[in-house]
C-alpha cells in the first residue's frame, strides 16, 4: 500500500492476502520482505540478493525476487 504525494510505499496489505488465502507465517514472510526492501537501507542490488535467497524457500517471495531484476522502470522507495 502506498500513501502520500508523491506516493510512497506504507506497509503490506495483510487483509488482503488473508482474503486471499495467505497463512499468518506467509503474511509475516511477505512483511519482513518488505522490511528488507524498505526499511532496511540496503541498496536496492543488494536487497534483491538478500530476496533472492530467502524466495528458494519461501515460494510467496518468488513473484516479488523475479519482478525486481526484470522491471524497466523500478520501484518508489
Amino acid at each position: 500500500m502506498a500513501v502520500g504525494q508523491p506516493a510512497a510505499a506504507h506497509s503490506v496489505n495483510a487483509e488482503g492476502l488473508k482474503r486471499r488465502g495467505y497463512t499468518a507465517e506467509q503474511i509475516r514472510n511477505i512483511r519482513n520482505a518488505f522490511r528488507l526492501l524498505y526499511r532496511s537501507g540496503l541498496k536496492l542490488a543488494e536487497a534483491q540478493s538478500q530476496l533472492a535467497a530467502l524466495a528458494q524457500e519461501q515460494p510467496e517471495l518468488r513473484p516479488l525476487a523475479e519482478f525486481l531484476p526484470q522491471s524497466t522502470r523500478s520501484i518508489v522507495r
